[in-house]
């Protein structure tokens, strides 16, 4: 009895120590299986992060170039040009300057740090002011010369104008009126006027076209039967000034580019007051 007591003791023993090896067994043959997909999984995870911080810092960086931008843009905004200038020996900003007195200040001094005169801003609204009403007045193809601006206006349409600056006639010498371009002429010839010749003596009675003597430079436009001409210059610093003897000077550039738009016929007004 006691045999077989052991011998069913030692039976079971034998099975139960089977079955947990078995078992054992087992578990490690599926953990095998799954490694590879463990370990892919890990290395998925690894480079999603990686990639998340990468995009996290490039945005980071985006953003700051874009908040730097911004601000740069903002201060620039924000940054007024302030101009000073001195009235009755005190320095007063343009804000406190009214409009009015800006218009007038034609003559204001500037301080040191002044980089703009009051008289050449309102100079060129001016011109602006003068070119659009010119415009509104005169027929498309007229040219328009101005002793008060000393600007020579091409009438395109009602509201447009092509302008370039000019020498006028001297203050004894200004004339006004209107007239017409009856010829041009490419390299004319110089002959100076009785009056010039009594001046001066010295002048020649003839200068030849080309010449780099030649005050008429390269193109000259004859204005009506008169001896006035609008014509190139050989002394390009004159433009912008009172200089002339009863012509008017522009720039060589300036001329060829009028000679293209202009032909025989066209009106020409000569104007020396301040208002049209």
């Amino acid at each position: 009895m006691t045999i077989r007591i052991f011998l069913s003791m030692l039976v079971a023993g034998l099975f139960l120590s089977f079955a947990s090896v078995s078992g054992v067994s087992a578990l490690n043959s599926d953990d095998f299986v799954t490694a590879p997909s463990i370990k892919k999984q890990r290395y998925i995870k690894k480079r999603v992060k990686r990639k998340t911080v990468k995009n996290h810092k490039i945005r980071k960086t985006s953003k700051k170039r874009t908040s730097l931008r911004l601000e740069k843009t903002s201060r620039l905004r924000a940054k007024k040009r302030v101009i000073r200038y001195k009235r009755n020996g005190k320095k007063v900003t343009r804000a406190s300057l009214s409009l009015n007195s800006i218009k007038n200040a034609r003559h204001a001094k500037l301080t040191s740090r002044g980089r703009m005169s009051v008289a050449k801003d309102t100079r060129r609204k001016t011109v602006r002011s003068f070119g659009s009403r010119v415009s509104y007045k005169y027929r498309p193809g007229t040219v328009v010369l101005s002793n008060y601006t000393r600007r020579l206006y091409y009438v395109v349409r009602p509201g447009k104008v092509i302008t370039y600056p000019i020498a006028t006639p001297r203050p004894d010498e200004v004339w006004s009126g209107s007239t017409k371009i009856t010829k041009k002429k490419l390299n004319p010839d110089w002959y100076p006027t009785p009056a010039m010749r009594e001046k001066n003596p010295d002048l020649p009675e003839k200068v030849a076209g080309g010449s780099s003597a030649n005050p008429f430079g390269k193109r000259a436009l004859y204005l009506g039967s008169s001896l006035y001409r609008i014509h190139g210059t050989n002394r390009p610093g004159s433009i912008g000034k009172s200089a002339s003897g009863g012509c008017y000077r522009m720039r060589n550039g300036d001329i060829a580019k009028l000679w293209r738009m202009v032909r025989s016929g066209t009106p020409v007004v000569v104007l020396t007051r301040k208002k049209i």
